[in-house]
């Protein structure tokens, strides 16, 4: 997929490397050199230019990007612009980095199709970490409407236990996805009704905040 990101603040600057570990031909685009410096040997292509120049972003093909993310920073004025710009240019898709639900609903207004709070999403992330630490929670996913993915580690009462014995769904109203195995190099896999539980196993289950 050919990206380009415009902005290489830390949300941007780490996207545009992910990206591109991923396989995506990614182009990084910042007014600041000393960051395109930075960035340029983990993208297919840094560039210093100034985000808000409608025709230097011409000059640089943006048209023939498939993904376009703008990651300005505090300047939530050229995010306006970026997005209507962008999408009258006929970007397929246009994700932009907002401070706060506001900022958010007025870019989804213009046209962009995601819209990201970051800083909102950890925080969400880490107050589950540490309200169910006593469950040895290590990751949460926010599904929507009051559903979570959690990733955590086998509660000492279940280990020994069959997955069956344990009756997740009836007795927990709770969804058993997968495991990752107690061994280092283990994948993560779905496990059948007879898998019995390690101490070290680490259990990914979906369900209602209140289960």
């Amino acid at each position: 997929m050919r990206v380009a990101v415009l902005g290489l603040e830390d949300f941007g600057f780490h996207l545009a490397c992910t990206l591109h570990e991923l396989g995506d031909e990614v182009m990084a685009v910042d007014r600041n050199e000393n960051r395109v410096q930075e960035i340029m040997r983990y993208v297919s292509k840094a560039v210093v230019a100034d985000v808000a120049d409608r025709e230097a972003l011409k000059d640089l093909g943006i048209r023939s990007m498939e993904v376009v993310a703008v990651d300005v920073g505090e300047r939530f004025e050229i995010s306006v612009l970026l997005t209507h710009y962008l999408r009258e240019l006929g970007i397929p898709r246009v994700l932009i980095k907002a401070a706060n639900a506001d900022q958010a609903k007025i870019l989804t207004l213009i046209g962009a199709n995601d819209v990201v709070q970051p800083e909102r999403e950890i925080a969400v992330k880490t107050a589950h970490l540490i309200h169910y630490s006593r469950l040895k929670l290590l990751d949460a996913v926010t599904l929507g409407h009051g559903y979570f993915v959690l990733t955590l580690q086998v509660p000492p009462s279940f280990v020994g236990r069959r997955v069956e014995e344990l009756e997740l769904l009836n007795r927990y109203h709770v969804h058993l996805l997968a495991i990752k195995p107690a061994e280092e190099k283990a994948v993560p896999f779905v496990p059948d009704a007879s898998y019995p539980l390690l101490q070290d196993d680490v259990l990914v289950i979906m369900g209602g905040r209140r289960n």
